[in-house]
């Protein structure tokens, strides 16, 4: 793209993923309004906050365009009406990265579907059905997925695995239902959400490896509510809740995995949203380190512009090296991935671990470049960097540390 640093000659994009880089780049320069968005997305918010409250700053009308020019449901079987793009991390790369680049916070509006689209991929057929098709006729439909609870985070994830010890939100069966008791930590878009891919204990005393099962859990069932929002310091448009379950009974028929089998398709979906999670992130970086490229150019001290200081041009050329390695590292776990993924079989948490870690030091090196380069007006409201910096630290530890 020659208006920006996204080079789209690398050797893991097809045509077609050019192609859809392009549609996601034309859409965001004809309807995405970066300041609407990011007035809407610092919107006061209470702790106290309903979902109907939550719902109400949800921009309907863009998601709604998003859905007609197929991007919403990139992620949707295409025998299921989407757009077929469950099995192609590059795909989903690039697209996030553009839509980061062009679109800022509009990227976590289509991210978010995305990953938990994937996840409904391996569900049984009739939730799949039921899922996408309530996505594809309804636009103002969302998901999300809860994995943390409030003494249980990267237990989760080590994993922990003393017998009974981590995970505390249990699921007991009662004939053809599941009864669900507990709280849940940390769901981006929880509170917005139609179905939420849910990892419970099913078995209280084992080992969490062996006892956790998920399910695709409709938020319109009774017990399930809203108990906090995690308001931070730069929210999201659709907000991080915690949520309570309380004798919230579902049916079997929603269960995704096999019973006490969970815990491995948890751990794939992570490793499997890496490329739309940091990919968003990649872009809406390499944007905010251009216009501070600009700025350097334009800012004249001591006579000259501050780019043609040795201490700030360095930290300039840094900048521009740390995004185009981080780059090259996620597409090429998008592609090991691709060859995983056409092998039927599920993708592994490794390229998770080494994108998380290297991601958050080029993003938090990013940060302090900018304070160098802008020095007092960093922090002002009227630049973009102010913004990125505050969503970027509240929201970049997703899936844990």
């Amino acid at each position: 793209m020659e208006d920006s640093m996204i080079d789209l000659n690398l050797p893991y994009f097809t045509e077609e993923h050019k192609s859809l880089a392009m549609l996601v780049k034309e859409f965001c320069e004809r309807e995405v309004d970066l300041k609407r968005l990011n007035e809407i997305a610092d919107q006061p918010i209470s702790p106290n906050a309903t979902p109907e409250e939550l719902r109400k700053r949800i921009p309907v009308d863009l998601i709604s365009k998003a859905q007609d020019a197929g991007l919403r449901q990139l992620c949707i079987p295409k025998e299921f009406g989407g757009s077929g793009y469950e099995d192609d991390p590059v795909a989903q790369g690039i697209a996030a990265e553009v839509a980061g680049y062009y679109g800022g916070q509009f990227a976590r509006l289509l991210t978010i579907p995305w990953k938990h689209q994937i996840t409904f991929a391996y569900a049984p057929r009739h939730i799949q059905e039921e899922v996408y098709t309530d996505f594809l006729n309804d636009k103002t439909t969302m998901m999300a997925s809860s994995i943390t609870e409030p003494n249980s985070g990267s237990d989760f994830l080590f994993p922990y695995d003393e017998p009974g010890a981590a995970g505390q939100c249990i699921a007991v069966r009662d004939g053809d239902d599941w009864v669900i008791n507990g709280d849940k930590m940390f769901c981006t878009a929880g509170g917005v959400s139609n179905y939420i891919d849910l990892t419970v204990r099913t078995d209280p005393a084992g080992p969490i490896t062996k006892s956790t099962t998920k399910f695709a859990f409709p938020t319109r069932t009774k017990g399930w509510s809203i108990s906090r929002v995690n308001v931070m310091m730069g929210n999201e448009i659709a907000p991080n809740v915690q949520m309570r379950f309380e004798n919230a009974r579902i049916s079997d028929r929603y269960r995704i995995s096999p019973v006490n089998a969970g815990f491995d398709l948890m751990k794939s979906r992570l490793g499997g949203k890496t490329v739309h999670l940091f990919g968003q992130f990649l872009g809406w970086s390499e944007r905010v380190f251009e216009d501070m490229k600009e700025y350097a150019k334009a800012r004249i001290q001591g006579g000259r512009p501050i780019i043609q200081h040795p201490n700030v041009g360095a930290m300039i050329a840094e900048a521009d090296c740390l995004l185009k390695s981080l780059r090259l590292l996620l597409y090429q776990n998008a592609w090991e991935c691709m060859g995983i993924v056409s092998r039927k079989e599920l993708i592994p948490v490794k390229g998770w671990y080494y994108l998380n870690w290297y991601a958050k030091k080029v993003v938090m090196r990013i940060i302090e470049i900018g304070l160098e380069v802008y020095g007092g007006m960093a922090p002002q409201k009227e630049l973009p960097f102010e913004h990125y910096v505050r969503v970027l630290l509240s929201v970049m530890h997703g899936g844990s540390t």
